[in-house]
């Protein structure tokens, strides 16, 4: 085997002495490649899955928001989704992060 061709061989594990448990095997991840490196994302879009068919409804305003900004679609009702969304609005906000949060109602009422 030529030192450039990858080792597919299991691997033998290293046992503790102590508890007789295997090793975990942990391999090191190659870096990304630059241009992944080098890519900034203007905004992101928390949306539930029930309104992708309005993409290009929140897509739209997630382009007209301050380069940074997240952008957070609550569904209606207080539902587990819902309270998980508005507790990372919570905690982005407390990291600095800029939020904006909206109802998912507002997209059904127009077109697509």
């Amino acid at each position: 085997m030529t030192p450039r061709e990858p080792d597919h061989r299991p691997q033998r594990r290293a046992v503790d002495p102590k508890t007789g448990r295997l090793y975990r095997i942990v391999r090191a991840f190659k870096a990304p490649p630059q241009a992944v490196r080098k890519a900034r994302l203007d905004n992101v879009a928390l949306v539930p899955a029930s309104l992708l068919p309005y993409k290009a409804q929140y897509q739209a305003i997630a382009n007209r928001q301050v380069p940074g900004t997240t952008l957070l679609v609550l569904p209606e009702g207080d539902s587990l989704p819902r309270q998980t969304l508005e507790r990372v609005a919570t905690r982005m906000r407390t990291k600095g992060q800029l939020v904006r949060t909206m109802l998912g109602s507002k997209f059904r009422e127009g077109p697509r």
